[in-house]
């Protein structure tokens, strides 16, 4: 089965560039846990709904290295969404992240819709992404579902001699 994880590296990039300090975290190594807490493909045949079960309660752990422009610099990536898509009700204030986007689906298939919600200190992030879009299945005109729960924390400087890691492009798994 081809699944479709569209706009994670999107969200991951959004917890990461919380504005500057105190609304921002720090520049340095992090490790960020991302763990799907559900998935829904309707439509999906037996063995597509067996992969896409198996990905619930999977956990993979990411290290990343943020700069500190890097830092400073990662909610306005998140503006430079694509410009068929639509950053709304964007907070990163007083520990509160929240960020919707909205990004029109392929031809004839439902809209593509992320949504960011959590909470942040300057060394760790705890939040929730809930995802919804195209049924990568043809079997159905329901969109597939998936939500993701991701938590981070600073682990110290980045290592001396190492590029700093960041969110690649969507990947289709």
């Amino acid at each position: 089965m081809k699944r479709v994880f569209f706009l994670t590296p999107l969200a991951l990039a959004a917890v990461a560039g919380c504005a500057p300090a105190p609304n921002q975290i720090q520049a340095g190594q992090w490790e960020i846990v991302t763990e799907t807490r559900s998935f829904d493909v309707p439509g999906a045949s037996p063995d597509q709904l067996r992969q896409a079960r198996q990905q619930v309660g999977r956990t993979e752990t990411i290290p990343q290295c943020f700069t500190d422009a890097q830092a400073r610099s990662l909610v306005q990536d998140i503006r430079r969404a694509p410009a068929t898509c639509r950053v709304s009700d964007e907070v990163y204030a007083g520990g509160v992240m929240r960020t919707r986007v909205s990004c029109p689906g392929p031809a004839g298939q439902p809209s593509i819709q992320v949504s960011l919600d959590g909470s942040f200190t300057n060394t760790t992030f705890n939040a929730t992404i809930t995802e919804e879009g195209p049924n990568p299945t043809g079997a159905s005109r329901e969109p597939m579902r998936r939500s993701v729960r991701l938590r981070g924390r600073r682990t110290g400087e980045c290592p001396a001699g190492g590029s700093p890691a960041m969110p690649g492009p969507p990947t289709q798994l």
